[in-house]
């Protein structure tokens, strides 16, 4: 019985054995891809645009005459104007330079390091300490260009739309034996006129600058400093809302929007966007507004006659980022250009693995350019 028991273990532990054996010849033949990739650079373009919104005061007929003063807005109008450009390069993976490198059975081990966005950044300990592209935030700001607010006398806080009216009326009482008519007024209130308006808004504002000269000559017992300072700068806030009635205002409204441009070729002008004095950002398809380009020129790709073969084997892809100009064009006249890294208008060059296995060294890249950093031993 014994003999039975110790064959059966035995049975059980070769068993175990082979398929222990089994599991990792299976593990080891099967192939594992580690994918990475180079960057291209796309750039964001932040445009600031400003509406410049003129608003007639609502008596601007009367302002010569009143005020001996000529209005320059007379009629509802507005412009546009670009107040800010801003570009920035931003990296991001390029889907045409993408690779993989892959491990079967005694395939020599490397180690490779990785940018969160799958860029190339080290291999076999080699790595970078580069920071870039910072996690975007979308942020939205509501268009307010629509939201102007027009020139009414209702909106004065010293302003007050009725008037008194005296209705005739009389009475008779008796004096000293004697029946009189004696006049007793009814009081009413009705809405002023625009004459009552402008007298009361002409009357306001020469009012105001008589009390402020007097302030200021200290005729009023007011004493200096800080109480005399507010009252001096709520006469000047009221002055303005009532020269506003003839003269009329300007409101601004800032407008930003984001484009982004990703050059493919050099010398290749491409339109971020349009733009119009009269309605702002146009469409892409409107002719008629000036097209704002940008333009990669006087590219130079260092090394660029010098190739790179990798003979059999697997071998890391790394880019020689070419350089070049952006230029920012306002139809055909440059606004404004800048020394930039353009990686996509560069070469790719390859590194064997089995030199850097052999070898034993440690490459380490610029994620952002795909570019080779650095390589040294271990």
């Amino acid at each position: 019985m014994k003999s039975i028991f110790l064959l059966a273990m035995m049975v059980i532990v070769l068993t175990a054995g082979a398929q222990k054996k089994k599991d990792k010849d299976d593990v080891q033949g099967v192939p594992v891809n580690i994918n990475y990739c180079l960057p291209k650079v796309s750039y964001k373009v932040e445009v600031t645009t400003e509406c410049i919104k003129y608003i007639p005061g609502p008596y601007w007929k009367y302002a010569e005459k009143e005020l001996r003063i000529k209005p320059e807005i007379t009629a509802v109008d507005e412009e546009w104007v670009i107040s800010n450009i801003e570009i920035k390069p931003e990296y991001v993976p390029d889907e045409k330079a993408v690779y993989s490198i892959s491990a079967v059975n005694d395939y020599t081990s490397i180690r490779l390091s990785l940018s969160g966005e799958g860029f190339l950044a080290g291999v076999s300990g080699g790595s970078s300490t580069a920071v870039f592209n910072v996690s975007p935030q979308m942020k939205y700001v509501g268009d307010k260009s629509a939201q102007s607010e027009g020139i009414d006398i209702m909106k004065l806080n010293t302003y007050n739309h009725l008037k008194e009216v005296l209705d005739t009326n009389y009475t008779y009482q008796e004096i000293d034996g004697e029946t009189k008519k004696i006049w007793d007024p009814i009081i009413r209130y009705v809405q002023k006129t625009e004459a009552d308006n402008v007298k009361e808004a002409v009357s306001e504002i020469f009012r105001i600058r008589s009390t402020r000269v007097k302030l200021l000559a200290a005729d009023n017992d007011v004493p200096d400093g800080k109480s005399l300072e507010v009252i001096l700068k709520q006469f000047d806030k009221m002055e303005a809302g009532y020269l506003s009635l003839f003269l009329g205002k300007t409101e601004r409204h800032q407008i930003k929007r984001v484009f982004t441009y990703v050059p493919e070729k050099a010398n290749e002008m491409g339109a971020v966007f349009r733009f119009s004095e009269e309605t702002g950002l146009a469409d892409a398809k409107n002719v008629s507004a000036i097209a704002y380009l940008l333009n990669i020129t006087d590219v130079i790709v260092p090394a660029a006659n010098q190739t790179s073969i990798a003979i059999g084997g697997a071998s890391i892809s790394y880019r020689v980022p070419a350089v070049g100009k952006l230029q920012l064009l306002k139809g055909k006249n440059e606004i404004m250009s800048f020394q930039t890294i353009v990686p996509q208008m560069g070469d790719i060059k390859t590194f064997p693995v089995d030199v850097i296995s052999r070898d034993e060294l440690m490459l380490e890249f610029y994620p952002e350019y795909g570019s080779l950093k650095s390589v040294r031993k271990k």
